[in-house]
């Protein structure tokens, strides 16, 4: 036996939820629509007017108003739910005689094939079950076939059951309270490993790690991890975070351990043959966390210049490898080229009368010269806003010794940015 609800002002996930509390085979048929089967549940509940009476009180209390229709076939419980109003319950071997009233526009069929019944003179399907079945199968062939079992409440298809959501996370509570990383270490590649297992099983990978520790004094140690690219290797996701547990170790001791996983799709790879491999994108993340538990967060990755005029500002972004097509090179006429000193060179200047007479520095060259020409300056400055705010003014200089240079003053300290080519 199957009973359908149908409520299309009712949000799905409540029809769903409803459903799932009688039976854990339900069909998420359409939206405002799910068919679920109640066969074991006359054990529990009683006769099949007493399970679709509990459904309508339960649906009636979370505020689900619906059409309910029970019967022996899926589809036959889906028509009358939809077209019959109430409570609609179908004794079994009377399917055909409970649709017999309705239209035959109610069929999911071919709109050719219900407008050639209408003009036959078919109104109901009680009507359509009467014609011929050798003749009405030979002029529609397997849709005719198909329409006549509908009509007839005979169709006996099984559930199309909707798949449980998996749950890729594990929590195990410790015996004893554990302080040292390796014994914590042990556990938590228990964990990964029977959750990845459970990943390519299902022939997924992850982008991300969540590990969670249950701490004294009812504390928690939360942790999470991101990949640039699909992982299905539990030891490179262990590497990573026995790193980031050196770096933020947890200050209480550990009694619950916990990881969840962020399923994706894996990455596909076409290698060329005639192309030598490069390093797997794990190894190089593997790398990245051995250089960040090393240098610190915020100093690995891959500089991303900020919206500013402020010299050299810039933040270090997660390592992301993208496919990127290969540029066209297209030639370019001659320009100059500014090499940047990092980090610039104090220079001593000279002025007179506001103008540069005079610039010296020493560090990855010997600077020094009159100054033959100079343009600017040219003044600059942003983040006022904040607490780190900062103003400069700049000139393009050409001294004595045949360089050009550009030189700015910043915080009353002079510096040689850099020359030009």
């Amino acid at each position: 036996m199957f009973a359908s609800l149908y409520s299309p002002a009712s949000p799905q996930e409540k029809l769903l939820a409803l459903a799932s509390s009688f039976s854990p085979l339900v069909e998420n048929t359409a939206r405002g629509l799910v068919i679920f089967s109640i066969v074991g549940l006359g054990k529990l509940i009683g006769t099949p007017q007493e399970i679709i009476t509990a459904v309508a009180r339960i649906g009636a209390a979370v505020g689900i108003q619906a059409n309910l229709a029970v019967s022996a076939d899926p589809d036959t419980a889906e028509l009358l739910a939809r077209h019959a109003p109430g409570i609609t319950l179908v004794p079994p071997g009377r399917e055909a005689h409970s649709l017999g009233s309705l239209p035959i526009f109610v069929l999911p069929a071919n709109p050719e094939i219900i407008e050639t019944l209408s003009r036959w003179g078919i109104k109901t399907l009680g009507e359509l079950t009467g014609l011929p079945e050798l003749g009405f199968i030979a002029r529609f062939g397997e849709e005719g076939t198909r329409i006549l079992r509908l009509a007839r409440g005979e169709s006996q298809r099984a559930l199309r059951v909707m798949e449980a959501p998996e749950n890729y996370e594990r929590f195990v509570d410790l015996d004893h309270p554990q302080r040292l990383l390796e014994p914590l270490l042990f556990v938590i590649s228990s964990l990964l490993t029977e959750v990845m297992e459970k990943l390519e099983r299902n022939g997924l990978a992850t982008n991300r790690v969540t590990l969670k520790l249950k701490l004294e004094r009812n504390a928690q140690h939360q942790r999470t991890l991101e990949f640039p690219v699909a992982i299905r290797d539990p030891h490179t996701i262990l590497k990573q975070l026995q790193f980031d547990l050196e770096a933020h170790p947890p200050d209480r001791a550990v009694l619950g351990v916990g990881v969840r996983l962020n399923p994706i799709e894996p990455r596909a790879l076409q290698h060329g043959l005639f192309i030598p491999q490069a390093p797997h994108p794990e190894k190089l993340q593997l790398t990245l966390a051995r250089l960040t538990a090393l240098m610190g967060e915020g100093n690995v990755g891959s500089p991303e210049l900020l919206d500013t005029h402020r010299r050299d500002a810039f933040v270090m972004r997660m390592f992301a490898p993208e496919n990127v097509a290969p540029k066209v090179t297209v030639p370019v006429p001659f320009r100059f080229a500014f090499r940047y000193y990092r980090p610039a060179m104090p220079a001593q200047v000279r002025m007179r009368q506001e103008s540069l007479t005079y610039v010296q520095a020493r560090g990855y060259l010997d600077v020094r010269g009159e100054v033959v020409t100079a343009a600017g300056p040219w003044r600059a400055s942003g983040d006022w806003w904040t607490e780190s705010p900062w103003r400069r003014q700049e000139w393009d200089v050409e001294l004595s010794d045949g360089g050009l240079y550009r030189i700015c003053t910043e915080a009353a300290h002079w510096y040689v940015d850099g020359m030009y080519d």
